[in-house]
């Protein structure tokens, strides 16, 4: 059984995915924040990044690496995502490649792309990015990267570009990209497979209604969603929301392009 090491496992993100990914593999658990061992399976390490040192033991003696761990927020400036967005995923992917390790999951975003109106939907994976903030740029920074090390090192990096996952819909915008984490792990344990040297990025959302993302490069991969949006409601209504006036309800970032738009509207709206 592959050893996998997870950063940002006490996220909500990483603890909503390890009960899925168990099954397939011994997990060796990293944050900054000290964490419980909650499984006596897991192997936990507390530790950041940014040292390579703490990378290099990270991968030590593992076989594939989950990247969740990063900052994020709606107006986070960019200074504030240099070391865990940036300095550490390099420190990571540096020490992956002298472990010689092949599989590497990124968890990229949907705001890569937030500042796409929705009336733009689905987006194929080709779309080019639009970020919507600094959190957003940090993403799309972290694909060029995996493609990178895909091509210059021959590893097998794959990019997820998350819509919302979630143990529930939360609300109308969030219904057109939602994931349940059962799919998620479903899809990150494929990626896990792939055997073939190079870069893949591929929009992950589950099977959504008029959805924002084209998903096709996902089940080409072999993912076959099992959670529909519909069936995992927070509460009644979300579905039958009309979206909010403005940029929060125009462009598919929703609240976090709202946060960051200082422009024209009418002008954005005709780009």
């Amino acid at each position: 059984m592959m050893r996998l090491l997870i950063t940002g496992a006490a996220g909500g993100l990483g603890q909503g995915l390890l009960e899925f990914l168990r099954p397939h593999f011994k997990l060796r658990l990293l944050d900054i924040a000290p964490m419980p061992r909650l499984h006596p399976g897991d192997e936990v390490m507390t530790g950041d990044l940014v040292d390579p040192d703490v990378a290099a033991r990270a991968v030590a003696g593992c076989d594939a690496v989950l990247h969740l761990a990063a900052v994020h927020g709606l107006t986070i400036p960019f200074e504030a995502t240099l070391d865990a967005n940036y300095r550490a995923v390099v420190n990571l992917m540096e020490a992956a490649r002298l472990h010689q390790i092949r599989p590497v999951v990124f968890a990229s975003s949907n705001h890569g792309w937030g500042f796409y109106p929705r009336t733009s939907a689905p987006l194929s994976e080709t779309s080019p990015p639009r970020p919507d903030g600094w959190y957003a740029v940090s993403k799309v920074w972290g694909e060029a990267v995996m493609a990178l090390y895909g091509d210059a090192y021959g590893m097998a990096t794959t990019s997820l570009r998350i819509g919302n996952c979630g143990a529930d819909v939360p609300d109308e915008r969030r219904s057109h990209m939602w994931i349940s984490y059962r799919d998620l792990a479903a899809l990150v344990a494929i990626a896990l497979q792939r055997a073939e040297a190079g870069h893949r990025a591929v929009f992950s959302c589950g099977d959504c209604p008029d959805p924002f993302f084209d998903t096709s490069g996902a089940r080409a991969l072999g993912f076959a969603p099992l959670d529909r949006p519909a069936d995992h409601l927070a509460y009644a209504e979300p579905a039958d929301e009309v979206p909010p006036e403005g940029m929060a309800g125009l462009a598919i970032g929703g609240v976090f392009a709202a946060a960051n738009f200082n422009a024209d509207i009418g002008k954005w709206r005709k780009s």
